[in-house]
């Protein structure tokens, strides 16, 4: 070896080479371009293998979806995402028979209930009062909506003073006689500033058409008493449509006492009214309500009846004008107290249409929808007390004929199943008794009230004009002796107990179709292979093409039991013309 090739030698040994390519060389220097292709194919068929093991342990969807997957472009035609459930969410409030509504809503397959009643993400929220209720904060988007049970200011009608108010504005406007649709009323409301106004006009009619005229110091010492329940004396002009008033025959008996009704502006069923034939009757029952009025204790059941008494509340509307109910809480013992200052005073009707001797009203039903259509629902139900109508003001059972407080006489249903009767049975009671009456004619009259009363609200009901509510409620009315009608109030949450075997057939169906004219139209029922929601400005009308869960005798299980009475929506009614 000479000193050139040594140099060369030391050259090579002096680059990094790994062991398998220094064990190669010294053995054959030939074999070096072959072994290294060989090399670099192993290393990537390794690399390959264990891409694919990692790719393997992958979900499936994300490997189909990668588009750095090998088979993405092969398969990519081939996917099909997994069906993924659709459900809406709904919360029902506690009480008022709330396991029908659950019951009705259960029908409803895509829907899927939820005791979480904060939850922004609820889609229909239905509950007895609106307490709770954010209307500010109602979610409206393009795909996400909310609907509520009540509207932001149902006040307007189903408070008795704001709805005697909106009445007379109406009246006044189109030069009717408010009295001649419901009875005979005034307002008086101790927080306000045109108490004295109201209590002067009170005093006077009451004074001009009692059958024993009280002496003018009599009225001026009754004036002064019930002043001083209030600290806002204020004088309004002569103008008020309570100027001209008249006293129509039907409120007034030659055997009456001069029978008149107070009644607490914020409560239902039949809670708090009280009957008074005279003024001391009155000033004492204002004082007493301000300081808190037991509440008369209507239980007359025996005592080994398994029924429960109604719970002991303390309801209170002291120094607000919001719903006394949100003050409702269980007191430890003690009869329930009643407190108001807000008070509705109406003549009582003393020749009352009767049924075998017994008084009875009428309660039907009207629906306002989230798009502010307005519904009557086509059937009814009587209402009847359990004893015999005489004027003796301290029987609560024979003047009151509320279920709720109907309940508890010792003869409750023993005249009808539930003190309840249907508008056919009522015409075929008319019809024994020979008297010339068509039910029908009265069922128009109801409605034209409703429609009247739904009209005087039309620019207040959803002032703010919130998305969405609706709301169902509950009509009062009361037949005199000349079979005429005469509204007595509109109720909030009416009853939806099912009583009686009448009750169970109308109540569940007129649920199902006020909901499908509400809640279906906005959430329509889901369709095979359609999970998508609807946009806003394609919401599909309701079709009636499927059959009603809940039969109603003489009407199609097709048809919608709601007759609609007309808009109250100006900007729609615009958009017809």
């Amino acid at each position: 070896m000479n000193l050139s090739e040594e140099s060369t030698i030391n050259v090579e040994i002096r680059r990094p080479r790994n062991k398998t390519e220094t064990k190669c060389k010294s053995q054959s220097p030939q074999v070096k371009p072959q072994f290294i292709q060989q090399s670099l194919q192993h290393k990537k068929s390794k690399t390959k293998e264990r891409l694919q093991q990692n790719q393997e342990s992958l979900p499936n969807v994300t490997r189909k979806l990668n588009p750095k997957s090998i088979s993405f472009s092969k398969k990519r035609n081939q996917f099909k995402p997994a069906p993924q459930e659709f459900c809406l969410k709904y919360f029902v409030g506690w009480g008022n028979n709330e396991a029908l509504v659950k019951r009705v809503m259960s029908k409803r397959t895509q829907w899927k209930e939820t005791t979480d009643s904060s939850s922004m993400f609820v889609n229909f929220k239905w509950q007895q009062s609106e307490r709770g209720y954010r209307y500010e904060r109602l979610i409206v988007s393009q795909n996400y909506k909310q609907l509520v049970n009540h509207f932001e200011h149902h006040k307007e009608i189903s408070n008795k003073s704001y709805l005697i108010k909106n009445l007379s504005q109406y009246c006044e406007k189109h030069k009717l006689n408010v009295f001649d649709y419901t009875p005979l009323t005034f307002v008086i409301d101790f927080n306000d500033e045109n108490c004295d106004y109201n209590i002067t006009q009170f005093l006077k009619t009451y004074e001009q058409f009692a059958p024993k005229k009280p002496t003018a110091k009599q009225m001026l010492d009754f004036k002064r008493r019930l002043r001083g329940n209030f600290t806002n004396a204020y004088q309004r002009d002569s103008s008020s449509q309570f100027q001209k008033i008249q006293m129509n025959s039907t409120f007034l008996s030659e055997d009456s006492p001069y029978m008149w009704l107070l009644k607490p502006t914020f409560l239902n069923r039949g809670r708090g009214i009280q009957i008074f034939d005279n003024l001391e009757t009155l000033i004492k029952l204002v004082s007493d309500f301000q300081e808190g009025l037991k509440e008369k204790a209507l239980n007359q059941k025996d005592e080994s009846s398994d029924e429960e008494d109604p719970p002991k509340q303390v309801q209170s509307a002291q120094g607000t004008k919001k719903d006394p109910n949100q003050y409702i809480r269980q007191q430890p013992s003690g009869p329930c107290i009643i407190k108001s200052h807000s008070f509705v005073i109406q003549k009582y009707i003393e020749r009352p249409a009767l049924i075998n001797k017994r008084k009875f009203d009428i309660r039907v039903w009207g629906l306002v929808n989230h798009e502010l259509d307005a519904y009557f629902f086509q059937e009814g139900y009587i209402r009847t007390s359990s004893e015999d109508f005489t004027y003796n003001i301290e029987n609560t059972f024979v003047h009151l004929t509320n279920n709720a407080i109907q309940k508890y006489s010792k003869n409750y249903g023993e005249f009808e199943d539930g003190n309840q009767l249907s508008f056919k049975n009522y015409q075929e009671y008319l019809k024994s008794q020979n008297i010339a009456c068509n039910v029908q004619d009265l069922i128009n009259k109801m409605k034209e009230r409703i429609w009247m009363v739904f009209n005087s609200v039309r620019s207040k009901i959803n002032f703010e004009d919130r998305k969405y509510c609706f709301e169902i409620f509950g009509f009062d009315f009361i037949l005199d002796a000349d079979q005429e009608v005469w509204l007595i109030e509109v109720n909030t949450n009416p009853c939806i107990e099912e009583s009686s075997p009448l009750l169970k057939m109308y109540i569940p169906r007129m649920l199902d179709d006020a909901f499908k004219l509400s809640l279906d139209i906005l959430f329509p029922p889901q369709q095979p292979h359609k999970q998508s929601l609807p946009q806003i400005n394609q919401l599909p009308q309701i079709k009636e093409e499927s059959h009603s869960d809940y039969p109603v005798i003489g009407y199609p299980n097709d048809e919608n039991m709601w007759m609609l009475l007309g808009s109250l929506n100006d900007r729609k009614i615009k958009k017809k013309k």
